[in-house]
């Protein structure tokens, strides 16, 4: 037994598939980058300028091409990851937010590499944090540079599989060049990729050249790559649920397509941000009743292929589009306890991966005390997501027709053997990440973890003659990026 969401029928799964093959097949998809319409082409796809019409038999290959299951390596190889996930989602930060909130003085300011550090070391010290996403951009640094230095950063100051994004082709292959270097080599990085890149379709159903370009390297050297889409129903999808999805799903097989063409067998993470619009503003709705629902359509989708997925993301400060302080927030145990409830829905869809740790105002910032706070309710919202066997055991009819009608089940052994395990006995004030003892309220307690967790952790550092091979590949790449800039 598990709490699982699902949202669309077996005979839906199969209507979704088909809309979004005759959407490839008869509206196709715009493609800016010449190389990524000769590679279609080559392989049977139908080239007229920008648009590409991919027949079905072409996606149905690349269906079969993709691997089931993807290795996340990470610099700590304790620190692996195998998607799909067996037991809980694998949760990181979200980002890449150009601004954060400074969790002293509650100031929203542009974000630096050094913020961005704070955030990694941080990321490495909690259980909760499985993988990292950049969170916040290093915003001193010029915008063509930012990408890699991001992963520097990140795989320096933070143990874990790293998540980053790739825009161009130039800055997929020097992101290969500098984790090739913790690891020994491209051949090496192949077999435990420490890294892995988030790529969006320009919905609906473009791709611009240099992420689509990007991810043909990114493929052809064994890096997992997530295209997310983020169609919005009434704006750039259809106001329809059904609409929506086979839109969404559309766009995830044309990248499947892409990746596949450039490497038969890379490994690909089926990513879905679908979300309906907000009508009064325009913007993402993710405190709308439809996001989980669409979430929980993806994933059944990527479920249908047989394909490791990304399709949820939400953050308790990411929900709100309103960039009202911290302090001014209402963290009480009842309002805390509704947001496990929220969390544990969104990892009911079934997502391998999901990004919701510790953004705000639709992920425009981030705090450090807010991942705090995330990982603290993220780490409770497990309890609704246990699974519990159904045996001879735990069925319990022995026990039940001792005991009989009028009788109790305190005193006997079979309680005692399975209580621990089967019976949720934490209350919110016996937190994970917080000290349970201390003084304060949630966020004064969040706002003394993070203090106390940047003076005293160090993650395991990387070695000293690797760490000056990844100068040497960022002075060269810096010369080489802006050298076209």
């Amino acid at each position: 037994m598990r709490a699982v969401l699902n949202f669309l029928t077996e005979d839906e799964i199969e209507r979704i598939h088909k809309a979004s093959l005759r959407i490839l097949k008869e509206t196709g998809v715009k493609i800016h980058s010449e190389k990524v319409r000769r590679l279609l082409a080559e392989n049977g796809a139908e080239v007229n300028d920008a648009i590409v019409k991919i027949p079905s038999s072409l996606v149905e290959e690349a269906i079969k091409r993709a691997p089931e299951k993807i290795t996340l390596g990470a610099r700590e190889p304790k620190c692996d990851l195998e998607i799909p996930s067996n037991d809980f989602t694998f949760l990181a930060p979200s980002g890449f937010s150009p601004f954060v909130d400074d969790f002293e003085t509650g100031e929203r300011r542009k974000s630096t590499s050094s913020d961005l550090k704070d955030f990694a070391i941080i990321g490495d010290y909690l259980d909760t944090v499985d993988y990292f996403w950049p969170i916040v951009i290093p915003g001193e640094l010029p915008p063509p540079l930012q990408d890699l230095h991001a992963l520097a950063i990140s795989l320096e100051n933070n143990r874990k599989h790293i998540q980053c994004s790739c825009v161009t082709e130039k800055m997929a292959k020097w992101q290969i060049r500098l984790a090739s270097a913790i690891v020994g080599g491209e051949e090496e990085l192949r077999k435990r990729p420490l890294f892995s890149t988030i790529h969006c379709p320009v919905a609906p159903l473009t791709f611009e050249r240099g992420s689509s370009e990007a991810m043909v390297i990114l493929a052809r050297a064994g890096i997992p790559t997530a295209p997310m889409t983020m169609v919005l129903a009434a704006t750039t999808a259809p106001a329809t649920m059904a609409g929506t999805l086979a839109l969404a799903n559309a766009e995830e097989l044309a990248s499947l397509v892409i990746v596949e063409c450039a490497n038969p067998g890379a490994p690909m993470i089926y990513c879905s941000e679908a979300a309906p619009a907000n009508m009064k503003t325009g913007e993402i709705n993710y405190e709308a009743p439809e996001y989980p629902l669409l979430c929980a359509g993806g994933a059944q989708m990527a479920r249908f292929y047989k394909i490791p997925n990304f399709v949820a993301d939400i953050s308790l400060g990411k929900a709100s589009s309103s960039p009202v302080p911290l302090e001014r927030r209402q963290y009480d145990s009842a309002s805390v306890k509704r947001n496990v409830v929220g969390a544990a829905m969104q990892c009911m869809t079934r997502t391998d991966l999901a990004a919701p740790l510790g953004s705000r105002d639709a992920a425009l910032s981030a705090s450090l005390d807010q991942l705090i706070l995330d990982a603290e309710i993220y780490e409770h919202s497990r309890a609704y997501l246990r699974s519990f066997e159904i045996n001879d055991d735990t069925l319990a009819l022995d026990v039940i027709h001792k005991v009989g009608p009028g009788g109790h089940f305190l005193g006997e052994k079979h309680t005692i053997e399975h209580f621990r395990k089967e019976i949720w006995s934490r209350e919110l004030s016996d937190t994970f990440t917080l000290d349970p003892v201390a003084n304060g309220s949630f966020l004064e307690r969040a706002k003394a973890k993070v203090k106390e967790i940047l003076s005293t952790h160090k993650p395991p550092p990387i070695k000293e003659d690797v760490h000056k091979e990844m100068g040497r590949i960022l002075r060269d790449a810096e010369k080489d990026i802006m050298g076209d800039s």
